[in-house]
């Protein structure tokens, strides 16, 4: 999938890499640009070719995929381990665009398979812990860590005052209901929620009520917080570690984050 073209900002920061002597290796580049959607690669830095492609879906306020504030960039590189696909919604639509979610599927897709790579995980943040789940089985992610993302989108939820902004760029083809994309998904998903924000509770409602039987779908729940949990994390220096565990099915390094938080973090299935 060639680029549309470079946008002015990340010219800039290519050319100030040069002028500094920076080494491009590591750095994010921009992979494909167009009205509706970007992509930002961040190439692995291993001497063997990468077993492992993360794709990081942009939360709502990430819209413009700057180079320096991209979302779960160090985590999802592991070190310069992965190759890291960084996708952004430009209409903050919730990947809902005539022909989006067939283009998004399509460059990973061709992204892993001209790599030769065959394992896929995911993450992402409100809208972009979204994202994560709404691809999942289209792409087979083996391991997917969503924060706060938005499960139902039915009327009842988005005809709320904080959804005045975001409610025009909805449409006919928002996938409304990820509960049943989370009952066929292949891999492993953990979904993470406080539990002080009224509208993460009506997605944790929502899956509590009408999926069963999923012992792949795991929730975590951080007491006392809201909607920010990730933000949260990372203040803490906990992000990365609490990451790590959930992708990892680590129980013991769960509860040692737990242990080292103010608030323990509560593991369960859906």
């Amino acid at each position: 999938m060639k680029p549309q073209g470079v946008s002015l900002i990340w010219y800039v920061h290519a050319l100030r890499r040069w002028s500094t002597g920076r080494r491009f290796a590591g750095q994010p580049r921009l992979f494909y640009r167009d009205s509706q959607t970007l992509v930002a690669w961040r190439p692995a830095q291993t001497d063997q070719p990468a077993e492992r492609l993360v794709v990081v879906f942009q939360s709502a306020r990430r819209r413009n995929l700057h180079p320096d504030r991209l979302d779960f960039a160090e985590i999802a590189a592991d070190g310069g381990r992965n190759h890291v696909l960084f996708v952004c919604d430009r209409h903050v639509s919730w990947f809902s665009r005539p022909g989006q979610r067939d283009l998004i599927t399509r460059i990973i897709r061709n992204f892993a398979a001209t790599r030769g790579i065959e394992t896929i995980w995911a993450i992402g943040n409100s809208m972009g812990g979204y994202g994560a789940i709404l691809f999942s089985n289209a792409l087979s992610f083996a391991r997917v860590v969503a924060f706060a993302p938005q499960l139902n989108l039915s009327e009842t939820v988005i005809c709320r005052p904080n959804w005045d902004r975001y409610r025009p760029s909805l449409n006919e083809q928002t996938e409304r209901d990820l509960v049943p994309i989370l009952a066929e998904a292949p891999g492993r998903t953990n979904i993470v929620y406080g539990d002080q924000d009224e509208d993460d509770l009506l997605h944790y409602g929502h899956l509590r009520e009408t999926l069963s039987d999923a012992p792949d779908v795991r929730i975590v729940i951080v007491r006392g917080k809201d909607h920010r949990v990730a933000s949260w994390l990372n203040e803490r220096g906990q992000l990365a570690d609490v990451v790590n565990a959930l992708w990892r099915d680590d129980f013991q390094a769960l509860d040692d984050c737990s242990r080292k938080l103010e608030t323990p973090l509560e593991y369960m299935p859906a």
